[in-house]
């Protein structure tokens, strides 16, 4: 007995460093690496910018996500196509529309959808908010409109925050970005579009070629569109939304980021809402086994009038460490 003991001791001795941290595997423990964390991946563009992770960047359809070899243990980023913003042209007040859905669809579990930014709403349509509801962000309200909702806010499950109401004079709301809400018009001057969110909580590992500049570190996604005006027109949030039109067009939400179109105005001063970001759903440490993983990447919405802003095209990020 006293040697079976020892013998158990020597062993619990031995393999307890397996949960220990390790600095060179940068604060894994050694059990991370012992149970089935061994597989490969391919697909999308592939960068590895020396900080300890791969980073694969969809940004079309045929760029599937493949594991081989094992499971992995992946960080994922899924952005959906913005929502267009509200016009005119050519003999009508016209209401954005919805972005199209990104879809990641997980071999053998649950898909992971982000919903489509939410489009503007036109001018003069009193009360009413946009006619399909916006993932990430609510499409902003025309004057006298209310302001677009966002999917599943407000919760955990949240995918963005709603658009803002437009005024009473000519200005339109901005469009609901993924990390704030579109603000409202306090009157001829639209609101400007939700601010977005850096990815993974502001990795700056993700190269300037994705996303865009924010108010902090790392690369920006699904801002909201900005609202149009003739007086005015309002800046699209950061993260990819357009600016609103102030007498000219609204500008598109930026591709590859799913930020919202911003309003048009035709220079009579209509205020159309901006576009609502695309729906933003991130998720850390997810277990994921060998297999096609199909990621579908939405577009977004393309008005039919020339004088609205487009939503902008959603991407899908996934990192892992190396």
């Amino acid at each position: 007995m006293p040697f079976k003991s020892s013998l158990v001791r020597s062993a619990g001795n031995l393999f307890g460093v397996f949960d220990q941290k390790d600095m060179g595997l940068r604060g894994h423990t050694w059990s991370n690496w012992i149970r089935g964390f061994d597989g490969t991946a391919t697909g999308g563009t592939v960068t590895t910018p020396g900080n300890g992770y791969n980073y694969h960047f969809i940004t079309a359809d045929s760029q599937d996500f493949v594991v081989s070899g094992g499971n992995m243990k992946i960080d994922y980023l899924i952005i959906a196509g913005g929502g267009g913003g509200g016009s005119y042209y050519p003999s009508g007040y016209t209401s954005g529309g919805k972005g199209t859905p990104s879809v990641f669809t997980i071999s053998g579990g649950t898909p992971v959808i982000a919903e489509g930014g939410g489009g503007g709403v036109k001018y003069n349509n009193p009360g009413a908010p946009p006619p399909i509801n916006g993932g990430s962000g609510g499409g902003g309200g025309g004057n006298y409109s209310t302001e677009g909702e966002a999917t599943n806010y407000p919760g955990p499950t949240a995918q963005g925050y709603p658009g803002g109401a437009g005024g009473s004079t000519d200005g339109g709301g901005g469009g609901g970005g993924a990390g704030a809400a579109g603000a409202n018009s306090p009157g001829p001057v639209p609101g400007a579009g939700g601010v977005g969110k850096a990815a993974f909580s502001g990795d700056t590992g993700i190269p300037p070629s994705y996303g865009t500049p924010g108010p902090g570190p790392g690369r920006w996604f699904a801002g909201g569109g900005g609202g149009g005006s003739r007086p005015a027109g309002a800046a699209g949030g950061a993260g990819g939304g357009g600016a609103g039109g102030a007498g000219t067009n609204g500008t598109n939400g930026t591709g590859g980021t799913g930020g919202g179109g911003g309003g048009g105005e035709n220079g009579i001063g209509a205020g159309h809402g901006g576009g609502g970001a695309g729906g933003y759903v991130e998720a850390t440490d997810y277990v994921i086994g060998p297999g096609t993983h199909d990621i579908d990447i939405g577009p977004g919405h393309s008005p039919a009038s020339p004088t609205a802003g487009a939503g902008g095209l959603g991407i899908a990020i996934i990192r892992y460490l190396i």
